[in-house]
């Protein structure tokens, strides 16, 4: 599965975070190392299970812990109106 990251979110890299506005909300979402991860791979259009396969190799965790890890985090992306799941549309 892929996500397209809305056209509304602007991003700013840090150091081993990554800070979000929605510039429609004005809402500001901050990133820990995880999280950040996760977003470089989504601005590079990295699938779900890329991005799974590069948190187990990046931070050493079981499969099942990335798994939920990583589940949890698109959720939360995609309530806030930060990311969707790809349609044939984006493609």
């Amino acid at each position: 599965m892929k996500y397209v990251i809305s056209e509304d979110v602007l991003t700013a890299h840090l150091s081993d975070e990554a800070v979000l506005l929605h510039v429609g909300s004005k809402r500001y979402f901050r990133l820990n190392s995880t999280g950040a991860f996760i977003w470089k791979g989504l601005e590079q259009g990295m699938s779900r299970a890329e991005l799974l396969e590069g948190l187990c190799a990046r931070f050493e965790v079981e499969r099942a812990d990335a798994e939920r890890s990583l589940d949890d985090q698109l959720a939360r992306l995609c309530e806030a109106d930060l990311l969707h799941e790809a349609s044939e549309a984006d493609a």
